[in-house]
């Protein structure tokens, strides 16, 4: 099983979450607020693969994000190397700093990583967008516009056939779980590059072009 999740800052805002088998078919789907829901629902679905999209590791030298600790990053890039990778592949996405302005994200994402990490499941760091990217090219369609939802429950409904029943019931943030999900089933079947250091962490997407071309 390969569990996506679209993690929130907080608890108080519920994250999406899609739980796909082998055969890519809808296991589970559905919004979680609390921590250890999402950990359950990981537990009940026996997945071996969780794929979260928030950072889950900070950047080297760092034990913090608090502007008032003495913590310094070792490197001389801003944020980590990962990030610093998807924004040379133009798919750029927040640094991890000391000013983020989704540090309690980060938090969050390291603690859940944490609690997942013990219940005998792997777990990735994965960037929607940036699976995007490669499954179905430019130009990656806008979040904030209607068109951009039609576009990406539509490149799913053609990616996960299995998918198409529930997909156009399905937000913005369900489908980003969905492709969190399908990143983790690729990252199982040797479909995935890691983009970073593995000391810093990870960022995992998909290789090449492992969909198709939404229309296509």
């Amino acid at each position: 099983m390969y569990f996506g999740i679209d993690l929130t800052s907080t608890e108080d805002k519920p994250s999406a979450c899609v739980c796909l088998d082998d055969r890519l078919e809808v296991i589970y789907c559905g919004l979680l607020n609390a921590d250890g829901d999402i950990v359950a629902a990981v537990g009940l679905s026996s997945s071996q693969v969780v794929a979260i999209d928030a950072p889950l590791s900070l950047p080297l030298g760092l034990c913090c994000l608090e502007d008032g600790c003495d913590c310094q990053q070792a490197t001389g890039w801003k944020g980590r190397w990962c990030e610093q990778e998807l924004a040379r592949r133009a798919a750029p996405c927040y640094f991890t700093t000391k000013k983020s302005i989704i540090k309690r994200m980060v938090y969050r994402g390291i603690r859940l990583k944490d609690r997942l990490s013990k219940q005998e499941c792997e777990v990735l760091e994965v960037y929607p967008y940036a699976s995007k990217l490669r499954l179905w090219g430019k130009p990656v369609a806008s979040k904030t516009r209607p068109q951009g939802l039609d576009w990406l429950r539509k490149g799913l409904g053609i990616l996960l056939v299995a998918v198409a029943p529930y997909v156009q019931r399905w937000s913005h943030d369900l489908c980003d779980a969905a492709v969190a999900a399908y990143t983790a089933y690729l990252y199982a079947h040797n479909g995935t590059e890691a983009v970073g250091i593995a000391e810093e962490g990870v960022i995992h997407i998909p290789k090449g072009n492992c969909g198709r071309k939404v229309g296509g």
